[in-house]
């Protein structure tokens, strides 16, 4: 990565990049290995109908993004640990999106963008089977917001394309949406951690 690759990544991380200059493609390679690992163990039991979803916080420590605080949650919903130990800066949230019914690439949930948002989270990473998902924070996003506006908001949307799509089409077609309200970029990848910028606000 070029130097300026590098304050850039770093800008995102930090949520100090503004819309027009976030990268074309987001190299998420050196968290992919433990992001992989995590998603196994999600799955792991799925064949006895068992799922249980995994998080970690993402933090800024030496330079670098890293997964910190890793925890197991239940099938459909886990609850991140936001301490930070020293030397970390809070950047945002990864977890894992497993289905018993065995749906892969299912991009954010009504409450994941929500959490995002009242988090303040810089970046949101979601790891669903084959694919990577990342939302990030533009200066255009707003600093506060309430939970359930946001959900009813997604939830809204979900309505609305559920008419015409398939689950995935709608959950989809719903991200999107939220994106565009709420001015997050929105990248997706493969399980190599190599993301590409999907929707710029």
């Amino acid at each position: 990565m070029t130097k300026r690759g590098k304050a850039l990544f770093k800008a995102v991380c930090l949520g100090k990049c503004k819309s027009r200059d976030l990268p074309a493609r987001l190299n998420l390679s050196s968290l992919a290995p433990e992001m992989n690992r995590l998603w196994e163990a999600s799955v792991r039991e799925i064949a006895s109908g068992v799922v249980r979803e995994h998080a970690a916080l993402l933090v800024w420590e030496r330079e670098n993004l890293r997964l910190a605080n890793i925890v197991e949650g239940a099938d459909d919903e886990v609850e991140p640990s936001y301490q930070l130990a020293k030397g970390q800066q809070f950047v945002g949230t990864f977890h894992t999106h497993p289905y018993v019914t065995g749906w892969l690439g299912i991009p954010f949930s009504e409450a994941d963008i929500a959490s995002t948002l009242v988090h303040k989270e810089s970046i949101a990473i979601l790891h669903s089977g084959t694919q990577i998902y990342a939302l990030v924070r533009t200066e255009m996003t707003p600093k506060f917001v309430e939970w359930q506006v946001v959900v009813n908001q997604a939830l809204e949307l979900f309505k609305k394309y559920s008419r015409f799509c398939s689950f995935p089409g709608t959950v989809f077609n719903m991200n999107i949406g939220m994106f565009e309200h709420y001015n997050l970029g929105f990248y997706s990848g493969n399980i190599a951690g190599q993301l590409i910028l999907e929707f710029r606000p």
